[in-house]
């Protein structure tokens, strides 16, 4: 428990980068961990495209840059982008009574969890990038037309540590009853 909970308060978002290039492993190990995510009815309902190719992260960074933000995601040595599955796997009766889409946005944000855990145990920097459009992404990375990219991750060795951590107090967020 405490080394999940020292993993959990050292990870940061990386916005400064090394030139140094990233192992292909140590992307798929992320993507692996990701993977291990619970999701509803095993549904698994994530896909991970791992962009390294100098010249499409060039073009991702440019889409992570929408409305002029982000300027640093040129830096990054990699890119891993998350989408969801346009239809679950789930189980009939948990899709009639609820949709089949219902817990899969959840689920793949535990998996990008896993993910961004990883990273750090293997001493890379993450930052997880939300400001990009949708239809943009899935044409320049081939993602099919009915999946939802949920966010492009930034991966690369961090040029210096992440700030500390600003959170409230667990008192200040939970309450028992």
């Amino acid at each position: 428990m405490e080394k999940f909970i020292e993993l959990a308060k050292k990870r940061g978002s990386c916005r400064n980068f090394t030139d140094k290039p990233v192992d292909k492993e140590l992307l798929l190990s992320c993507v692996e961990a990701a993977s291990m995510a619970p999701s509803a009815c095993n549904s698994q309902p994530w896909k991970f495209t791992i962009v390294m190719d100098a010249a499409k992260r060039k073009e991702l960074a440019g889409l992570a840059q929408d409305a002029g933000f982000n300027q640093w995601a040129e830096k990054a040595q990699a890119f891993i982008v998350v989408s969801e599955d346009a239809h679950p796997n789930v189980m009939p009766a948990v899709a009639e009574r609820y949709g089949e889409k219902r817990f899969a946005e959840g689920d793949v944000g535990m998996a990008e969890a896993y993910l961004l855990l990883q990273a750090d145990e293997l001493g890379l920097g993450t930052c997880v990038i939300g400001t990009f459009v949708d239809a943009k992404v899935k044409r320049l990375l081939g993602i099919s037309e009915g999946d939802t990219v949920r966010a492009v991750i930034a991966v690369g060795y961090p040029a210096e540590p992440p700030r500390p951590k600003k959170r409230r107090s667990v008192e200040e967020i939970s309450r028992i009853i």
